[in-house]
């Protein structure tokens, strides 16, 4: 009763919403199961989990990447088997689960590695036959920016992909540091005229007709400190497997797992808060047992991730640990016959070459690109990326020739420019900003600041 008291009191602003969004009331397919209250978060699984043998590290060797083709005849064989993409989006996480004809994605990386989730939707076959693009579902485990900053892009639409459809928006109940209003799935499933399903635990989601569904099983009550600690948890149950989701939680939501006494045995783990220290303890990793462990992170973003120990107690869990960050796109899982493998997803285009940011000019609100290449550079779907409010332009066509350069203006801008930004004052005009420009998969090709 007190975590339900908790709840109701830390949604009180949020209840219009909630009440428009919340689970079966807009979602006639997701059933919320009764549970037993949980005991204090303190206590320990009743049964003793076995010490399983250390995996090996030989899982990448003489392993090589797979093409896009190969992802999407993987996908859309029609062979049963559960596939999951961990996209490759640094310190973030982007996953795309595909079971039978159902896809959903679980959150969206930042906003910056958007080209690289649309590339990896139609890698996995979200497509229709009329061309248009479906998500059956898109969830938010939580609204940290590195998970949720991809969202607004995706609703909005994005380059070549500006009718990509989704089903349903999915969140956890329980949230911290923003207004409902704000809410980042609330923006993105509005955006669409559409509401939020809020989760908690005991929510279950059944995934078409394939007899698979996600169970929820957190978030149960409300931590106030860090959103981390109110990620939604889900463990996949399939006939091929399973797998448990965890966003960021840390360990007081893991410690919270543990008491409910729940069955956190699965095949594979997508490993919470990117490995880091705070993070996936003994019991923890033991009692998930996986058979393969994902990482999403990038050292170079976080040098603490993955934490050693993290990984240490995973592979004394008898958890063979991959990392994003060792796939250009990313690694695709496939779960089959409650046997998990992995490979790693190559990107098939060459690094784009003599495009640059010629200038950035703050007092005009304007970008100019140069190319000094022997070849037209296309831009469809290259991204301009303004730090302040993570502001980002997606081109949707336009190319620029040898030599020649391309002026982005924007409402504020009052001298020519050749393509609108349409917003205004995206370049700070007072404070170092940094412009950094992405080609269609995502990959840094310039950054320069605004020379304040």
């Amino acid at each position: 009763m007190k975590h339900r008291i908790l709840r109701l009191l830390a949604l009180a602003a949020a209840l219009p919403l909630a009440l428009a969004g919340c689970g079966p009331a807009s979602d006639p397919g997701v059933t919320r199961e009764p549970y037993t209250p949980e005991p204090a978060p303190t206590a320990e699984p009743a049964a003793p989990i076995a010490e399983p043998a250390a995996p090996s590290d030989d899982w990448w060797a003489g392993a090589g990447a797979l093409t896009a083709g190969d992802v999407y005849a993987r996908a859309t064989s029609g062979d049963g088997a559960v596939r999951l993409l961990a996209v490759n989006v640094g310190k973030g996480d982007a996953l795309i689960l595909r079971v039978g004809d159902y896809v959903c994605l679980i959150d969206a990386g930042r906003a910056w590695s958007l080209g690289r989730v649309m590339k990896a939707l139609a890698a996995m076959g979200v497509s229709e036959a009329d061309g248009h693009y479906r998500l059956d579902a898109a969830f938010l485990t939580h609204t940290d920016g590195d998970h949720a900053g991809g969202l607004a892009g995706l609703a909005r639409g994005f380059g070549a992909h500006p009718e990509l459809r989704v089903d349903n928006w999915y969140a956890p109940a329980m949230y911290t540091g923003v207004k409902a209003e704000k809410h980042p799935a609330a923006v993105a499933a509005g955006a669409r005229g559409q509401a939020v399903n809020w989760l908690e635990r005991g929510d279950v989601i059944p995934l078409g007709d394939t007899g698979a569904v996600l169970r929820v099983l957190a978030p149960a009550h409300l931590f106030t400190d860090k959103d981390d600690n109110n990620s939604l948890v889900m463990m996949l149950e399939s006939p091929q497997g399973r797998i448990l989701f965890t966003g960021d939680m840390e360990l007081p939501e893991e410690a919270d797992l543990l008491a409910f006494g729940d069955d956190l045995k699965c095949d594979v783990l997508k490993v919470p808060n990117h490995g880091d220290d705070d993070t996936t303890g003994e019991t923890f990793a033991r009692a998930a047992g996986a058979q393969l462990a994902v990482i999403s992170t990038d050292s170079a973003e976080k040098a603490s991730t993955p934490d050693p120990g993290v990984v240490a107690r995973l592979k004394a869990a008898g958890s063979r640990v991959v990392v994003t960050q060792e796939a250009e796109m990313g690694l695709l899982v496939t779960l089959a016959g409650g046997e998990a493998t992995v490979e790693d997803v190559g990107i098939e285009r060459p690094e784009v070459s003599g495009l640059s940011i010629a200038e950035v000019d703050a007092g005009d609100d304007r970008i100019v690109l140069r190319n000094d290449s022997d070849a037209p550079v296309g831009l469809m779907g290259f991204a301009l990326v303004s730090d302040p409010g993570n502001e980002m332009y997606v081109f949707g066509d336009g190319r620029i020739d040898p030599g020649a350069t391309l002026t982005v203006g924007t409402r504020s801008t009052e001298g020519e420019y050749d393509v609108l930004w349409d917003d205004k004052k995206v370049i700070h005009r007072k404070k170092t900003d940094t412009v950094r420009l992405y080609d269609e998969y995502s990959r840094l090709v310039d950054e320069t600041d605004n020379g304040l």
